[in-house]
């Protein structure tokens, strides 16, 4: 019993200093400011196992074509690229503003799968700036922008510049 009312102490206690803290202004919400190890920490795992947990139900597609990449492209570039650049390309202003910085996608989109990179542009992340592209793109295109993405990795500046110049040629 004793172990419980101590329990329970430490836990009003625990929210009484996070309201404090709250409501003190001490924390420094600044974008410019650097977030701490531990919620840094907290925040990517979080992220991380939510998105492999919410993502299950959808099956991964494995038959992305190359034409839905370049239909991919186009969004990307009207949307994506100013926050995560690209091959060759930094981000835009925006992009280099946010705290946390949007990953560099040639080099973390191999962790996930299809299913999860369409769960991720379909819903955004929270606290991250990553919008949620559901209310502006129907499903068949996030496909595409996940068909993409998942080039992303395998592409150098000039094929990426070479496909930019394909999308543009295809939209006149």
């Amino acid at each position: 019993m004793r172990s419980l009312l101590g329990f329970v102490t430490a836990l009003i206690l625990l929210v009484i200093a996070a309201v404090a803290v709250a409501y003190s202004g001490a924390y420094n919400v600044a974008a410019r400011a650097p977030d701490p190890g531990i919620l840094q920490w907290f925040l990517a795992t979080t992220m991380e196992h939510s998105v492999r947990n919410h993502a299950q139900g959808i099956t991964p597609r494995t038959d992305l074509t190359d034409d839905q990449a370049r239909d991919g492209l186009r969004i990307y570039g009207e949307t994506c690229v100013f926050c995560h650049g690209g091959p060759g390309q930094e981000p835009g202003d925006v992009g280099m503003g946010l705290n946390p910085k949007a990953p560099y996608l040639p080099d973390t989109v191999a962790r996930w799968n299809s299913g999860q990179l369409f769960w991720i542009i379909k819903n955004g992340v929270k606290m991250t700036a990553m919008a949620s592209y559901a209310s502006t793109h129907n499903d068949e295109e996030i496909w595409t922008l996940v068909a993409f993405v998942q080039r992303l990795p395998k592409l150098t500046p000039e094929q990426y510049e070479e496909m930019k110049q394909q999308v543009a040629e295809l939209s006149r």
